[in-house]
């Protein structure tokens, strides 16, 4: 039971939220072991949002192996902010993240701006944490990352 619950919980990250109803519409299929996932789609209303971790280049030249350890770190504050906020963290590219705020069929205009602000105030929040963190704030003493930064570290 617990290897079908972490297949699943795999699935549902490789597919991500968007992909719910694909793997939703094979999993309905007991007949069949294929995956079609050529199902028809429909129309989703969101809020895209995408972050970047600035001077990402020189952190992974200067943190070599631990930089890893450093965008999971951010992506720990991320993560948290953007589903406290009713949002999904969506992808993660290396330096990049998309996260989406997505619209329920029936939210009328209000609804959708107060959602609206719900993501522009997760972004601010994310940039103070980000800031605050004794965790990160490490980072800014780095020999290394100082040598190649200057003050912008």
């Amino acid at each position: 039971e617990k290897t079908i619950i972490k297949l699943g919980s795999l699935l549902a990250l490789g597919f991500g939220q968007a992909g719910a109803q694909i793997i939703g519409h094979n999993m309905s299929g007991v007949d069949s072991a294929c995956v079609d996932a050529m199902i028809e789609g429909t129309r989703v209303e969101c809020i895209i949002g995408a972050a970047r971790i600035r001077d990402f280049s020189i952190a992974t030249e200067v943190l070599q192996a631990k930089v890893m350890t450093f965008v999971n770190q951010i992506a720990e504050i991320l993560h948290g902010v953007v589903d406290e906020f009713h949002g999904y963290a969506s992808k993660n590219n290396g330096d990049f993240f998309l996260v989406i705020w997505r619209q329920p069929p029936d939210f009328d205009e209000s609804k959708a701006s107060k959602l609206a602000d719900m993501a522009m105030v997760a972004f601010a929040r994310i940039l103070g944490a980000v800031h605050r963190s004794p965790v990160l704030a490490a980072y800014r003493g780095h020999p290394g990352l100082q040598q190649r930064l200057g003050e912008n570290c």
